[in-house]
């Protein structure tokens, strides 16, 4: 035979119907483990709910405080109560800072901590890639639910002691006087 030949007969498709199938079949196969994964990438939400609540050191419900809160994603701003307020899910931290006229600044750090996240994805073609892929955007992580800051303190609160329906505890880790309301004005304390 020829090279011209050979090339013309190269060209020529043997099943022109298995041809169209097998992409196809592909393509349905890598979305079938994609889904069946359990992978946030492809089937979970980029934004979680996250009530934000100020209580008194009593527990008693402080309505009307100004908070602005962000992480790495997105600033949100509002005033307590802020029920199921929508945020971008990220590894990073939700800094929540509360201020009303009269009464002691709060704030608040909420981390976030990975969920969903099964071993056997990593078996599954593509699942080490789709796990950093879910690491890099946020979708991984999720924020506690629920949070009640106590106004005049500085508190933390970790998606690890989350527990329930009910408010997710908070560790206080300083309580501030009547000289520190506005954190980002004071520089030093009177003496």
């Amino acid at each position: 035979m020829a090279t011209g030949t050979l090339a013309r007969i190269a060209t020529v498709p043997i099943c022109p119907a298995l041809m169209l199938r097998t992409p196809c079949l592909a393509l349905l196969t890598a979305l079938a483990l994609g889904a069946l994964s359990g992978c946030a990438t492809l089937a979970g939400d980029s934004t979680q709910k996250v009530s934000i609540q100020t209580v008194d050191e009593e527990g008693r419900v402080v309505d009307g405080m100004s908070c602005r809160a962000g992480n790495s994603s997105a600033d949100y701003v509002g005033v307590t109560p802020m029920f199921d307020m929508q945020v971008r899910r990220s590894s990073s931290a939700l800094v929540v800072e509360c201020r009303r006229d009269g009464m002691p600044l709060t704030r608040g750090v909420i981390v976030s901590r990975a969920v969903n996240m099964q071993p056997a994805q990593l078996l599954l073609p593509g699942g080490s890639s789709m796990m950093v892929i879910d690491h890099l955007t946020g979708y991984m992580y999720a924020y506690p639910r629920w949070v009640r800051l106590q106004v005049g303190t500085d508190m933390v609160f970790d998606r690890r002691d989350e527990n329930g329906r009910g408010p997710t505890p908070g560790l206080i880790t300083r309580q501030f006087d009547d000289f520190v309301r506005y954190a980002s004005t004071a520089t030093s304390r009177p003496r």
